[in-house]
């Protein structure tokens, strides 16, 4: 539990061989897992980029996590991440926020300023739906990301309780797959 931004939502770790992150995980009996490919236009450190990676979601216990690697040499928050960590690691610890700009104003009162590294917006608006973000001045930093409560919670609710009671059996699942059946119960 964070003093400032309350519970964990997820954990998030960036390597550069996805199937070999995945492996890692898995060899302690964890899963499943749900996977993707995602893409799209992010901003980073204030200029937008294309971005290309491997996702993966696993719950173990109430605990969330994510594995994340990007392709090729993108300009983004992972990128720079393996530049200062080549073989990976914890990347980013998610929260929730309703108002980004309160929970900086909070970080920075308290003594703990924080600077924005990644921003991504809602695809044809302006709408910012989730920030990463550093301490500002921090080396090599964990950084912390912001999201907003929206579509995806019914999906991250849906795969919690399908971790809580799997057999073992399809270990590795289409996420997309399991997103859109999310999606659909809630409309």
């Amino acid at each position: 539990m964070s003093r400032l931004y309350g519970p964990a939502i997820h954990q998030a770790f960036v390597f550069p061989d996805f199937d070999a992150a995945l492996e890692r995980f898995s060899a302690g009996g964890i899963g499943p897992f749900w996977t993707m490919e995602s893409g799209g236009m992010g901003i980073y450190r204030g200029e937008e980029h294309p971005l290309s990676m491997d996702v993966a979601f696993f719950y173990s216990g109430d605990t969330c996590f994510e594995i994340l690697s990007p392709h090729g040499d993108q300009k983004s928050a992972y990128g720079e991440f393996l530049e200062r960590n080549p073989a990976g690691g914890l990347h980013h610890i998610a929260y929730y926020s309703e108002d980004f700009d309160t929970t900086l104003s909070r970080s920075a009162e308290a003594g703990k300023p924080l600077t924005i590294v990644q921003e991504f917006r809602l695809p044809g608006s302006d709408e910012m739906v989730e920030i990463y973000c550093e301490p500002t001045d921090a080396k090599n930093p964990i950084l912390f990301q912001f999201v907003r409560h929206g579509p995806f919670d019914a999906w991250f609710e849906a795969m919690h309780r399908e971790a809580a009671n799997w057999d073992g059996s399809d270990p590795i699942r289409d996420a997309r797959v399991s997103m859109a059946a999310a999606m659909q119960q809630r409309s």
